[in-house]
C-alpha cells in the first residue's frame, strides 16, 4: 500500500460528521463527485447541510450544455429530499430559457422549504427571472444576499415576512418607497442592510433597529433623502450616492461610530447644505470623507471636526487637482483641536501630498501620526 492509498484510508476512517463538514466546504458538484471514491462515500454527500450550485460558464465545460447542469440540480434535490439545510448558494452567468426558469424556481423553493440559515442568489445575466414568493417568507433565514438585477421588485411581492433575518444584501434592484417600507416592516430584526448598484427611488429609511447601512454605487433618484429614527445606526457607508435636491443625513446619525461618505460632486453640494442640521456626534470614532476638492469642501471637513469631539481616526480622500489648502479660504474658520485624534490619513496623489500634509499638520494640532498613500 503506497502513501497515497494510506492517506485515502485515513480520510475514510474519519467520522461521518467530520467528513460532511469537509464536503460542505465544496461546491455541490464537487461534493457529489466524491461518491465514486468508495461505497463509504456513495451517499455521504446527501448528509451535508450546504447546497452550493455554481452555474458560471467556466464550470459548465464538463457538461454538454446548461440544460444538463439544471437537470443535475434537480437530481440533487430529489436525492436530498427535505433534509435540514444551513446554507444555500445559487449563481449563474448566462441567460435562462423560459423552460429553465421552472427548474431554478423549483430549486429555490425546495431549498427554502429546508429552512436554511443563509441564502445567497446571484443572477448576473437574467433581468426577468421571477423569484418564488416563498423566498421572501422564509422563517429560518438569518443572512440573505439577493443579487438578482431587477427581479426582486419587478412585480410587487404579495408579502415579505422574514422574522429571523439580521443581514440583508440587495444588488441591481430598483427600490421605491412602497418596497423599502414593506421590506423594513417584513424584517423586524434586521441589523445590517447593504444596497449595491441599486436604483433607489425612496425618500427615507426608517428603522430603529438598523445598526449598519451600506449604499455602494447607487443613486438616490429622489428629490430628498432622510434617515429617520436611526438611533441604533452605528456604521454608515455611503459610496457614490446622489440625491437631486435635499439630504437630511447629518441630522439622522446621533449614535454613529464609523462613518464613510464618498459622494459625487452634486452629492457633496447637498452635504454642504445639510451642515446646519449636523448633530454633535459624540460616539463617532472613525470618519472617512471623499472625493474632496480642498477649496470647496473644507467647510464640510471643519463641520465634522467641530461636531465630533471624540474622533480618533480621520481619512480624507482628495481628488485630482488638489495641491494645497488655500489659506484665504480657511484662515477665518473657527480653529479646532481634537484631544483624542490619533490618526489623520491623507489620500492624495504623490505630487500633492507634501503641501496638503503640511497644511493639515498646521490645522490639526493633536495628531498621533499622518499616513499618506
Amino acid at each position: 500500500m503506497d502513501g497515497r492509498d494510506l492517506a485515502i484510508d485515513r480520510i475514510s476512517d474519519m467520522p461521518d460528521e467530520l467528513l460532511t463538514k469537509i464536503l460542505s466546504l465544496l461546491t455541490t458538484k464537487e461534493a457529489v463527485g466524491t461518491c465514486i471514491l468508495s461505497k463509504r462515500w456513495t451517499d455521504l454527500w446527501t448528509s451535508t447541510d450546504t447546497l452550493d450550485f455554481d452555474l458560471c460558464s467556466r464550470n459548465l465545460w464538463d457538461f454538454d450544455c446548461e440544460n444538463r447542469f439544471l437537470h443535475f440540480i434537480n437530481g440533487v434535490l430529489n436525492r436530498r429530499g427535505f433534509s435540514p439545510l444551513d446554507k444555500f448558494k445559487l449563481r449563474w452567468t448566462y441567460y435562462l430559457t423560459r423552460g429553465d426558469h421552472g427548474i431554478v424556481e423549483e430549486c429555490i423553493s425546495r431549498a427554502v422549504a429546508s429552512m436554511p440559515r443563509l441564502i445567497y442568489i446571484d443572477s448576473d445575466r437574467d433581468p426577468i427571472f421571477k423569484l418564488p414568493d416563498s423566498l421572501l417568507n422564509c422563517g429560518s433565514v438569518k443572512e440573505m444576499s439577493l443579487l438578482v438585477k431587477y427581479s426582486l421588485f419587478k412585480s410587487q411581492p404579495k408579502s415579505i415576512n422574514l422574522p429571523s433575518l439580521q443581514i440583508l444584501e440587495i444588488g441591481d434592484a430598483s427600490i421605491d418607497d412602497d418596497s423599502i417600507k414593506m421590506l423594513l416592516l417584513g424584517c423586524p430584526v434586521l441589523e445590517e442592510l447593504a444596497l449595491r448598484s441599486c436604483h433607489l427611488m425612496f425618500k427615507e429609511i426608517n428603522s430603529k433597529l438598523l445598526k449598519k447601512l451600506t449604499i455602494k454605487k447607487g443613486s438616490l433618484r429622489t428629490t430628498s433623502f432622510t434617515l429617520k429614527n436611526a438611533s441604533s445606526l452605528v456604521t454608515t457607508d455611503l459610496d457614490e450616492f446622489y440625491a437631486s435636491d435635499k439630504l437630511n443625513l447629518l441630522g439622522g446619525l446621533p449614535n454613529v461610530t464609523s462613518l464613510r461618505l464618498y459622494a459625487t460632486r452634486d452629492g457633496l453640494r447637498l452635504l454642504h447644505k445639510d451642515i446646519p442640521n449636523c448633530l454633535i456626534l459624540n460616539n463617532l470614532k472613525i470618519l472617512e470623507l471623499g472625493v474632496l476638492k480642498m477649496r470647496y469642501d473644507w467647510d464640510l471637513v471643519v463641520c465634522f471636526l467641530q461636531h465630533s469631539p471624540n474622533l480618533k481616526k480621520l481619512v480624507l480622500h482628495f481628488g485630482d487637482g488638489v495641491k494645497s489648502l488655500d489659506k484665504k479660504h480657511y484662515q477665518k474658520k473657527k480653529p479646532f483641536q481634537r484631544e483624542f485624534l490619533e490618526i489623520v490619513e491623507i489620500r492624495v496623489k504623490k505630487e500633492t501630498e507634501e503641501t496638503v500634509v503640511k497644511t493639515m499638520g498646521e490645522l490639526v494640532k493633536t495628531i498621533g501620526k499622518i499616513v499618506t498613500l
